[in-house]
């Protein structure tokens, strides 16, 4: 079948890039949120926003992808249809990305992709790019049954508000501090990044308080999805967090929640156990390349 290139990808074709990402997370699972239009905007539309695809003879998006400058960084996303894999059009397009992306005056070349496969591995990887971060989309359904897990009696749960964000913080700050890429951010960072999407759930956050009043451990929400869970070193070891996450989760069944997603970053292996033995299952895996610089290629 002959493709036509389409270059510019304009803005009025968002609809149809949506169509053909979720005839992809069909097939390679992910994340029900990639293919929202908020973040299809994000990733297609824009100033500094270059798309372009590859449209059959019946006028279908059949593959599509953009360049997008973030932080100094030149980052690259694509999608082809699964109908139509195994015939070079990754690869296509992935050249035409990296040519625009080397065009650009910025930093690094960076790669993204929300279910990586061992094709589209193999293929980055061919072309000079290398892994530089990966985790695990975990789904569970709530129509299962949750397990009996119940907390520490030396503990009290609240739900997030404006009076414990700060705690809420010290908790994070302290369960994640030593862990591979901590951002170091401050609190105001750390809440914004925490809260202010609109699907942040207050309900479902919950701080877990020592008897002295000292945070102990914490869990944050958004709807249908776990952004994070931690527990202060001092109190692992007792259930804590398997607790405070059944607790999250029971929340979310009773408001009629039928499906929650989480990330795990694939150099976790505890928090994916953790998971795991809630009922968590991998149904892709979110990725990251990076170019290497000249001067190592």
């Amino acid at each position: 079948m002959e493709l036509e290139w389409v270059d510019p990808l304009e803005e009025d074709q968002l609809p149809a890039v949506g169509e053909l990402c979720r005839r992809c997370l069909a097939v390679d699972g992910g994340l029900p949120a990639t293919v929202a239009p908020e973040f299809l905007g994000s990733r297609y539309t824009g100033g500094t926003v270059t798309a372009l695809g590859l449209r059959d003879g019946t006028g279908t998006l059949v593959a599509a992808g953009s360049v997008r400058d973030r932080r100094g960084v030149a980052t690259v996303t694509g999608q082809v249809d699964p109908a139509h894999r195994r015939q070079g059009l990754g690869a296509a397009l992935l050249d035409r990305l990296l040519d625009v992306a080397r065009g650009r005056a910025v930093g690094r070349i960076a790669v993204e992709t929300e279910a990586l496969t061992a094709e589209a591995d193999a293929l980055f990887r061919s072309r000079g790019l290398r892994q530089a971060f990966a985790e695990d989309v975990l789904r569970r359904s709530l129509e299962a049954a949750l397990p009996e897990v119940p907390l520490p009696e030396t503990v009290g749960i609240e739900e997030w508000d404006e009076s414990n964000q700060g705690d809420f913080f010290e908790a994070y700050r302290s369960a994640f501090a030593e862990r591979p890429g901590f951002p170091g951010w401050t609190e105001a960072q750390w809440v914004d990044w925490t809260a202010a999407d609109d699907d942040f759930r207050p309900r479902y956050s919950l701080l877990a308080r020592a008897l002295d009043g000292s945070p102990a451990a914490f869990v944050t929400c958004a709807q249908g999805f776990l952004i994070q869970i931690g527990t202060v070193p001092r109190w692992r070891g007792r259930g804590l967090g398997r607790g405070l996450a059944t607790a999250a989760l029971a929340r979310m069944r009773a408001a009629g929640v039928e499906d929650v997603f989480l990330d795990v970053n694939v150099n976790n292996p505890a928090s994916a156990a953790l998971f795991r033995s809630l009922g968590f299952s991998p149904v892709a895996r979110r990725a990251r390349y990076e170019e290497a610089p000249a001067e190592q290629r």
